[in-house]
């Protein structure tokens, strides 16, 4: 008898020790996506090459880990995996219909199924705040390196200084949010630097659609500031001014500034009735020649949308029609629509419109609840300004249609819902 009962202790004991050393695996595995997605390697030429198969490890892992302890439930993430979910389906749907973007299809299911997965996992705000330290330092060489040896003019390390200024900006947030969440002093300071670090290297990418998500998130982060007092009255006119003297300095040395100024300049000839196809050959004049094109082809087809070769091929019918001046295809001839909504009533219609809202505005209820919690107002902050800002960079992007971008949104909101997720939430609001 108490033979039997010691090989059934040293059974048990060994499972919980596997169970433990799974458990270490999946939450490495889920540290190590995060670090992926975060780290500057993931913009060098072939960096992003491998982020399919690192998501897809982590997710095979995180599954192995489900079925050991036998949970197959979304853990406090649903706000954003349903959303994903619903999405992904209009987009599959779409493409069976008309046709789109297979990649884009590819990353949504990818990330909808690590967000599932890792949805179990616990992670730990001074694990994200080293992750977003190292980043900074490597931002800072980066920044140090092509400013010292070649011109600052459009910044954009080894990508598009689109994509790249819509990183800094996520994680200047991140950096921001989580310097309020430590409490060590030397980690507090290490973050607001590399906030800093961040805000500079958005400057000095000259992009103005991602500039503009700076005016929402300063509000957001002074109501935070405000609401919560979680600073002084004078730390945070000393954070403040810094970020605006590195900023300012960043942006006039890059020539930023300059580029804002063209706005007018470029904004009033393309908006006016005599409009022609000169004024349509800058960059915001393009832009407003292509917001136009994709109005008039969700005219068209306003349910399902027309799908993307429709999309393309309306410019060359149209053009010869008279309706719409050659410059639609001169400049760029298969150019998106340079805003997420648009292009997406265009190609999908009020379905794929409505689907996208869902996207940005389950997230931020869900992070608005997360403020009104107790203990983690810092992590609703985060997943509410990262929501802010995609919502703000579609005005003039696309950044639900790219990969990498999709991405970047879907890890850090995870991240940051996963950080507040296990908190009192008030009566009356669901998980």
């Amino acid at each position: 008898m108490d033979e039997k009962f010691s090989v059934t202790e040293a059974s048990q004991f060994s499972v919980k020790t596997s169970g433990s050393r799974l458990e270490k695996l999946a939450i490495a595995s889920v540290y190590l996506v995060i670090g992926y997605v975060t780290n500057l390697m993931f913009f060098f030429p072939v960096g992003d090459r491998y982020l399919i198969s690192v998501m897809i490890l982590s997710t095979l892992i995180c599954l192995v880990y489900r079925k050991s302890v036998s949970t197959w439930k979304v853990i406090g993430l649903k706000s954003l995996l349903l959303p994903m979910s619903l999405y992904t389906s209009i987009l599959v749907l779409s493409y069976l219909i008309n046709d789109g973007y297979m990649s884009t299809i590819r990353m949504f299911l990818y990330c909808s199924l690590f967000v599932y997965a890792a949805s179990l996992i616990r992670l730990q705000a001074r694990y994200v705040g080293i992750l977003c330290a190292v980043a900074a330092l490597e931002m800072l060489l980066l920044i140090l390196y092509v400013c010292g040896w070649q011109t600052c003019s459009r910044f954009g390390g080894f990508t598009n200084p689109i994509f790249f200024g819509m990183f800094s900006v996520c994680m200047a947030v991140f950096s921001t949010y989580l310097a309020c969440a430590l409490n060590k002093q030397w980690q507090r300071w290490s973050l607001y630097l590399s906030a800093v670090v961040f805000c500079a290297a958005a400057a000095l990418t000259q992009t103005r659609g991602v500039m503009l998500a700076f005016a929402p998130l300063l509000l957001i982060y002074a109501f935070y500031l405000y609401r919560h007092k979680v600073f002084s009255a004078k730390r945070a006119l000393l954070t403040l001014t810094v970020v605006a003297l590195i900023g300012g300095v960043a942006g006039y040395e890059s020539g930023a500034y300059k580029r804002f100024l063209k706005v007018d300049d470029e904004l009033a000839p393309a908006l006016s009735d005599t409009a022609n196809g000169h004024a349509y050959r800058s960059s915001v004049g393009f832009r407003v020649l292509m917001w136009k094109y994709a109005v008039a082809v969700a005219q068209e087809h306003p349910l399902f949308g027309a799908g993307k070769e429709r999309f393309q091929q309306y410019k060359k019918d149209w053009i010869e029609q008279g309706r719409f001046p050659p410059a639609l295809v001169e400049y760029l001839p298969g150019a998106h629509a340079h805003n997420q909504y648009f292009q997406e009533i265009a190609m999908r219609g009020l379905i794929g419109l409505s689907a996208l809202c869902a996207l940005l505005i389950v997230p931020a209820v869900r992070s608005l609840q997360v403020i009104r919690a107790r203990g983690a107002e810092w992590a609703g902050y985060i997943s509410l300004s990262l929501v802010v800002a995609f919502a703000t960079f579609n005005l003039t992007e696309v950044a639900m249609k790219h990969p990498e971008k999709i991405a970047i949104f879907t890890v850090l909101v995870f991240v940051a819902l996963n950080l507040g997720r296990d908190r009192q939430i008030p009566a009356g609001d669901s998980a």
